[in-house]
């Protein structure tokens, strides 16, 4: 019914319209109610599911984490020990017949800014992959000049011990930060999954919540028009009829806190 309807409408017939309206909405709101809730209940356990499979995969990730880091730092500090070492061999004169190539690019030097990238660039998964390739293709090519040089140079065995047992925490390093790096891909998926259920979830919740708060809204509106249309209208008319007559209406004024203007004519001006 369009306004010009409602208007020509007498109260107690307007008051019926409302009341078949408020009738009408809550035999609708238990269904919704029950739609809503249905939503939920399925939901809920779908999104307990994703969680455990995310959380399963973040603990996953933590633990070939730490036992990387641990790996690392272990190497980290036998490679400050190898450069040491090596520094000494060089002042004196124990590196002997050394490869021309080799002896301008150092092992140590080359690891160290691996490891810089590593730790302070902010790295895609397809970059920290191509750094443990470089990694690893620097540590192979020191397994053969080390064995070489331990043949030609017996004073080294201390250096080349340490340099094998730092190359080889490396590559269980690499090995689990490789693996940790498939966790978190497989982990991407499902997070965002989860956080999208879960906003759905949300929603059906709040929507069962408002449903329910509808439901009890419009049994206490039902019971106020009905007693209303039973009781007649006298005191919801009593000020229409006010107004009618000449009188303020009991309507808070959007403006009511601002002074008001007087007219001319000494009437209130809006």
């Amino acid at each position: 019914m369009n306004l010009t309807g409602l208007l020509a409408l007498k109260p107690e017939e307007l008051a019926e319209k409302i009341l078949e309206r408020r009738r009408l909405l809550a035999k609708a709101l238990p269904d919704i109610e029950t739609r809503m809730t249905d939503d939920a209940d399925t939901l809920a356990p779908e999104v307990e599911k994703l969680r455990l499979a995310r959380d399963t995969e973040s603990n996953k990730v933590a633990e070939l984490k730490n036992s990387r880091n641990e790996a690392q730092k272990e190497a980290r500090e036998l490679l400050q020990q190898t450069r040491v070492l090596r520094e000494q061999l060089d002042e004196t004169g124990g590196l002997k017949s050394l490869d021309p190539k080799w002896a301008k690019e150092k092992l140590e030097e080359a690891l160290e800014r691996v490891e810089e990238k590593i730790e302070k660039q902010a790295l895609s998964l397809t970059d920290e992959r191509k750094l443990l390739a470089e990694r690893k293709a620097l540590l192979q090519k020191n397994d053969a000049w080390l064995e070489r040089r331990r043949k030609d140079n017996p004073e080294m065995s201390q250096y080349v011990d340490s340099s094998r047992k730092m190359q080889k925490l490396f590559k269980l390093a690499d090995k689990l930060h490789l693996e940790m790096l498939t966790h978190v891909e497989k982990n991407e998926p499902i997070h965002a999954t989860f956080v999208e259920k879960r906003v759905e979830l949300r929603n059906s919740m709040r929507q069962v919540e408002r449903s329910r708060a509808l439901i009890k809204q419009s049994e206490s509106a039902i019971s106020y028009w009905e007693s209303a249309i039973k009781n007649g209208l006298d005191d919801l008319l009593r000020n229409a009829k006010q107004v009618e007559s000449g009188g303020g209406s009991s309507i808070r004024r959007r403006n009511a806190e601002l002074p008001i203007s007087i007219k001319p004519d000494g009437g209130e001006e809006e």
